[in-house]
């Protein structure tokens, strides 16, 4: 069951919020942040030098008031490249209640050096689905980069398509295989948003267009047999209703990581 194969050119400020929260930790599943904060900006062309200088001043504001938050920053490569992802990962959705007393102090340096730069804005809540993950260790956190692989589902089409992720994922796990993923529900998307996100870790380009060995299609057939794949796959692709896929890479100057 290729999940990668499935492309299209779509790409909506909405789903591409959704690269979400496997940047918050893609070390091994148990480190994956069980929500996360989803934010996307566009800047217009002509503001994107004065939006990196106000989000490095507002960053520095963080930093200097003992910010305990991690802010993980992404630029798109892929789709609108006025894009930036910003990633804040809880434990649980009450933490999100408990504001960061350095964000409320930086308040007023976000409303003078950022927002007057931003052209669009968009947030979303992402949730784990550990059932539909694969992430036995050993990929950098945050990663380099990120495959995001966005989808809408048919009406009444959930339970078929979360059980063929649950098979997939499984099926991984039981081959040890190569590729690692990490799916996410959606909350919040509002009208015409996404339902699901598979995130694929990355250290590179190179890594990105370098399919796992063996295929997905041969893990799949290795473990449930060739026309019981093929089935699963066929489920998969029935319950899908648009599916589109997009890259970012990190950001590390417009991060912020408490205590680095």
């Amino acid at each position: 069951m290729n999940i990668r194969q499935i492309r299209s050119s779509k790409h909506q400020l909405a789903g591409l919020a959704v690269v979400l929260a496997a940047a918050m930790g893609l070390a091994r599943a148990a480190d994956l942040q069980p929500v996360t904060r989803v934010y996307v900006v566009t800047v217009p062309a002509a503001q994107d030098h004065a939006f990196n200088v106000g989000v490095k001043a507002w960053e520095k504001c963080l930093r200097d008031h003992g910010t305990k938050q991690t802010t993980y920053t992404y630029d798109a490569e892929t789709g609108d490249m006025s894009r930036y992802l910003f990633l804040n990962g809880y434990s649980t959705w009450g933490d999100m209640d408990a504001h960061d007393a350095a964000g409320k102090a930086c308040m007023a340096t976000f409303g003078t050096e950022v927002l007057p730069h931003v052209g669009q804005a968009f947030s979303e809540i992402s949730l784990l689905n550990a059932k539909a993950t694969y992430m036995p260790g050993g990929d950098a956190v945050p990663a380099p980069m990120l495959w995001a692989d966005v989808y809408r589902i048919k009406a009444g089409q959930d339970p078929a398509f979360h059980e063929a992720l649950r098979q997939f994922a499984a099926g991984a796990a039981k081959t040890h295989w190569d590729g690692h993923f990490a799916g996410y529900d959606i909350a919040g998307a509002g009208p015409g948003g996404e339902d699901f996100v598979i995130i694929w870790p990355n250290k590179s380009w190179a890594d990105a267009g370098q399919d796992p060995s063996p295929s997905a299609d041969d893990m799949m057939a290795k473990v449930y047999g060739m026309a019981a794949a093929e089935s699963m796959h066929q489920q998969f692709l029935a319950a899908i209703a648009e599916h589109w896929s997009d890259v970012w890479s990190y950001d590390k100057n417009l991060s912020v990581v408490p205590g680095m």
